[in-house]
């Protein structure tokens, strides 16, 4: 999230199949040549730290300034003083690319120097032979996205700067390199949803796949509510039916506000239920039963899954409209959104073979999808807005950010 807004990614494939030999050439030459420069600027910077990194409050920043006085020269018609001569002369060593493009690769490296240093990871001796994007900047007419539906071969393309014949042709204007884009609905909606500020284009070595990413901003709306925002976050679980934070404005979780919703009472009656149920099965295992044992078994069997599941349900309602009466009384202290873990997939890890029976069983039999619609269901009836109840999966969520730590 910037100041701004948000950023977002739409991952789009290239149909490198239908691309001439030229073209695909010439793409492979434009990557390759850019991550030679990027890897070269990352030489440069962690060859001359103690002259161009700033560090300030236990953070190391690259001065972009003085990065330029050792790898760029300028001539007499630039705003800036003359550099006829510079350490790493890098305008020398990649004469086939353009000054912006040689400082949208400075931009790149600085990031992943900044990412290094956040993760306090030092760089590899050998650095890897994939290829490192660089980010193409929508400013300056440097890519073109143009649809035309009348084409056979791709209703969306993308053109991307050529400037590897720049010095050859002695010239500023640089032709485009065309690339048809595999581009869905799905893409197209996406691609509406914000403004387009930057592409890279990727290649990825086990699918053989080119690919383009676009990196969208969305610009908020102003906050005008008069109340201050907050967001209350739940996690679900089985023993415990959910945990509730809340997160004030001052990036403080509250102590007094973390609590657990389960119902013992409840708890009790299902486990009673489950005990039931589990004597009946092992009844019904013996080879040595009549057939009218049998049938009055599986009666009571049946009666019994029912009154299961009906109790699951009763518990359900009964927490969640204690959590809704909670919300609903936080909310006129806060301008409140509600985000609520979803564990997505988590049965498919939860498989015969893997961890424990009983707790297999436990995540098999439980209704967390039941939980968040009731939960949304029960909330819109108060008023609540759609927008204000997210359910988020859980899947990368205790991560840190290499940049802010968060």
């Amino acid at each position: 999230m910037t100041r701004r807004g948000v950023r977002t990614t739409v991952k789009v494939r290239v149909k490198a199949e239908v691309l001439t030999t030229r073209k695909r050439r010439r793409l492979e030459q434009i990557t390759g040549r850019d991550t030679r420069i990027i890897k070269q600027y990352l030489k440069v910077i962690y060859h001359n730290e103690e002259q161009i990194v700033n560090k300030n409050k236990g953070k190391n920043k690259v001065g972009e300034a003085k990065l330029d006085h050792l790898t760029l020269t300028t001539n007499k018609k630039s705003k800036l003083p003359k550099r006829s001569t510079v350490r790493h002369d890098l305008k020398k060593s990649f004469h086939r690319c353009s000054q912006n493009e040689l400082q949208e690769c400075r931009e790149n490296a600085v990031a992943i120097y900044h990412s290094q240093q956040a993760n306090n990871s030092a760089p590899a001796k050998n650095p890897t032979l994939k290829k490192i994007p660089r980010t193409q900047l929508s400013h300056g007419k440097r890519f073109i996205l143009t649809c035309s539906p009348s084409n056979s071969i791709a209703r969306w393309w993308v053109g991307i700067r050529d400037s590897l014949d720049t010095k050859k042709n002695n010239t500023r204007k640089h032709e485009k390199l065309w690339l048809p884009l595999a581009c869905s609905p799905y893409h197209e909606h996406n691609l509406h949803q914000g403004k387009i500020q930057a592409l890279e284009v990727l290649y990825y070595p086990k699918k053989k796949e080119w690919w383009v990413h676009f990196i969208l901003l969305h610009v908020l709306e102003k906050y005008l509510s008069s109340r201050p925002p907050a967001v209350l976050g739940i996690d679900l679980g089985i023993n415990k039916r959910a945990v509730s934070a809340l997160l004030t404005p001052k990036g403080i979780i509250n102590r007094h506000e973390i609590r657990f919703w389960s119902d013992k009472t409840r708890k009790k009656l299902l486990k009673e239920t489950e005990r039931k149920i589990a004597k009946l099965q092992k009844f019904l295992a013996k080879p040595s039963l009549s057939l009218s044992k049998r049938d009055s078994l599986l009666h009571q069997l049946k009666s019994l899954r029912k009154r299961q599941r009906t109790d699951h349900k009763l518990t359900d309602h009964t927490y969640v409209n204690r959590l809704v009466k909670y919300i609903l009384s936080v909310g006129k202290r806060y301008d409140l959104y509600v985000v609520v873990s979803f564990p997505l997939h988590i049965r498919k890890s939860h498989f015969r073979g893997n961890l424990h029976p009983h707790s297999r069983k436990s995540v098999h039999k439980w209704n967390y999808r039941r939980v968040v619609e009731l939960l949304k269901f029960k909330l819109s009836l108060h008023g609540w807005e759609e927008h204000r109840i997210l359910a988020i999966s859980e899947s990368w969520t205790s991560s840190c950010c290499s940049r802010c730590g968060s």
